[in-house]
């Protein structure tokens, strides 16, 4: 998946089950598994974290401005590129990034069984909110909820907007979503919510970082609308239903709260509500 991505330099390097990779200038890289963080014994050049950057922005920075600026570059098979450097501003609007000194490769992955604990092939009928710091396995296990609703026979609509949930590439899937789900990625938020409700039928809808009160009408639209949602929300606590994110206070069922420790996808806490 990283092939084309990386140089065969640090490829060569990395092990199979490698779950993210920083590249920085004149620094070693740096790669993370589910047993934590590695750093390389090799110093990266400003030749190669150049090779590296024009291969994550296939050979044009100026192409991929805009996706720049949204702070991450979307890849084939979900992988999800965030870089470093000095923003450039025009007003109040970044527009543009240079001098970018890293380059953060994450790559989806699934494990097999992780949302075993909900139990899931039986009687499963739950609103399910997953909170978590970042780079703690909350997509991992979203992805995995997804497959076992879908093979379990419910018809689960996964939001896909980056790609980064299904590994979409084309009319294909990097990643095994089970065989009841359909996909819409590529499609703003609100118009996912909008296509879902109206045309796909879903018993549940599946959705990655819930971020404001667009979200927060969509998921109300679907639990009034009788349909399930599953999504994840960037947090450190259970206690998230403030703000924005208040109207959401009673939809969900159960509150998975992740960890890093001691491994990444550690559940800290599973509240039934």
């Amino acid at each position: 998946m990283l092939e084309g991505v990386l140089t065969k330099s640090i490829l060569r390097r990395l092990p199979a089950t490698v779950t993210e990779v920083r590249v920085r200038r004149r620094q070693p890289f740096c790669y993370l598994t589910a047993k934590g963080r590695t750093t390389a014994d090799y110093f990266v050049t400003d030749q190669e974290f150049e090779e590296v950057l024009s291969l994550v922005t296939e050979h044009s920075l100026y192409a991929i401005t805009e996706k720049l600026v949204n702070g991450y570059i979307p890849l084939k098979g979900g992988v999800r590129v965030g870089v470093a450097g000095e923003g450039v501003m025009e007003g109040e609007k970044v527009k543009t990034i240079k001098h970018i000194t890293s380059i953060a490769v994450r790559v989806p992955h699934q494990v097999f069984g992780i949302a075993d604990f909900l139990q899931i092939d039986g009687y499963f009928n739950q609103n399910v909110l997953i909170i978590s710091p970042p780079g703690a396995g909350k997509t991992t296990l979203l992805r995995e909820i997804t497959r076992k609703l879908s093979n379990a026979g419910k018809t689960v609509v996964v939001l896909d907007e980056r790609g980064e949930i299904s590994g979409a590439n084309g009319t294909e899937f990097a990643l095994d979503l089970g065989r009841n789900a359909d996909v819409l990625f590529g499609f703003p938020k609100k118009v996912s919510y909008d296509n879902a409700l109206r045309a796909l039928a879903p018993d549940y809808i599946v959705t990655d970082e819930l971020s404001g009160e667009r979200d927060v009408e969509g998921v109300l639209r679907a639990y009034f609308g009788g349909v399930k949602v599953i999504a994840t929300l960037h947090g450190g606590e259970t206690d998230v239903f403030h703000g924005a994110f208040e109207k959401l206070s009673g939809v969900f069922d159960r509150l998975i709260l992740l960890s890093k420790k001691p491994r990444v996808g550690t559940v800290l806490k599973d509240v039934l509500l």
